[in-house]
């Protein structure tokens, strides 16, 4: 019932849940790299996914002002960066992406 709980306090704050989950990201990524124990990684990721999909179906949608088309926020932010449209929103989209993915990619490169 607890990590029910959680998944409902990111829904219900947004801004508060973008933070949560990238400091989270950082941590597991930070004991995976240092750590090397792909167990451990595997029930950090048991935990984190769960959240990535609530902060992308909530937040990702208020942000990039469309509904999600994949499951995590890693997927959408590889597709902003790959859109070719020069719209407002496109730009804004593309930027956000980009720096978003030089946030995370601080802790997994490579990974965005």
């Amino acid at each position: 019932m607890f990590y029910i709980d959680i998944l409902q306090w990111l829904a219900m704050h947004p801004a508060m849940s973008a933070l949560a989950l990238f400091v989270q990201f950082a941590v597991i990524m930070t004991i995976h790299n240092r750590a090397h124990n792909k167990y451990l990684h595997y029930a950090m990721a048991a935990w984190f996914l769960p959240q990535d999909f609530v902060v992308n179906a909530v937040l990702c949608t208020i942000i990039g002002l469309e509904l999600p088309k994949e499951m995590t926020v890693t997927a959408r932010l590889k597709r902003w960066k790959k859109l070719n449209d020069l719209s407002r929103l496109g730009r804004w989209r593309y930027g956000f992406a980009r720096f978003m993915c030089r946030q995370i990619n601080r802790y997994d490169m490579g990974h965005c």
